[in-house]
C-alpha cells in the first residue's frame, strides 16, 4: 500500500480500519500523541492524524488526516482541493450532517475549512480541512 493512500471504508496511509487499540498504539509507539475521549469514544490524535476508537469494543472506526497530510483520493483530491475539484475529478458529493460524502464511495468523507472572513460561505469553493475514512459497523453499536 502506498504511505498516503486513502482507501474509503478500509484504510489511509497504511492505517486499518477495525484494527485493535493495542494494534494501533504499536503503530504509533514512538510518535508523540494526545489522547482525547468522547462519548463512547477514545480519540488519539498524532500529527496530521485522529483515530476514533470504539469504547465497546476497542477497534479502529475511523481515521481523520488533515493538514499536512499529502495524500489525494484517487491520486486528484487531497487537503486543500475543493468540492468543486471532487465534481470535476470525481463525481457527485452530498451534504450529511455537516460532513460532505460521496454516494458512489462509501466510507469516505471530507469536512471543510471554514473561512472566517465573514464573507458568503460557497461550500463548493472552501477548501477541505480534513478527509475522513470510516465504516461505522467497526464501531460496535448493536
Amino acid at each position: 500500500m502506498e504511505t498516503d493512500a486513502i482507501v474509503p471504508g478500509k484504510a489511509i496511509a497504511g492505517f486499518q480500519l477495525g484494527c485493535s487499540v493495542e494494534e494501533l498504539r504499536e503503530k504509533i509507539d514512538g510518535k508523540a500523541y494526545s489522547v482525547e475521549h468522547r462519548v463512547d469514544t477514545t480519540v488519539f490524535h498524532c500529527g496530521d492524524f485522529s483515530f476514533f476508537v470504539s469504547d465497546r469494543n476497542r477497534k479502529l472506526f475511523q481515521i481523520a488526516v488533515g493538514q499536512g497530510f499529502n495524500g489525494r483520493f484517487l491520486g486528484r483530491v487531497g487537503i486543500g482541493s475543493t468540492l468543486r475539484d471532487v465534481e470535476n475529478h470525481i463525481g457527485k458529493w452530498a451534504e450529511e450532517l455537516d460532513v460532505y460524502v460521496l454516494p458512489q464511495w462509501r466510507g469516505i468523507c471530507f469536512e471543510l475549512s471554514d473561512s472566517g472572513t465573514g464573507e458568503e460561505w460557497r461550500e463548493d469553493e472552501m477548501p477541505i480541512e480534513w478527509i475522513s475514512v470510516y465504516d461505522m459497523a467497526q464501531k460496535g453499536d448493536a
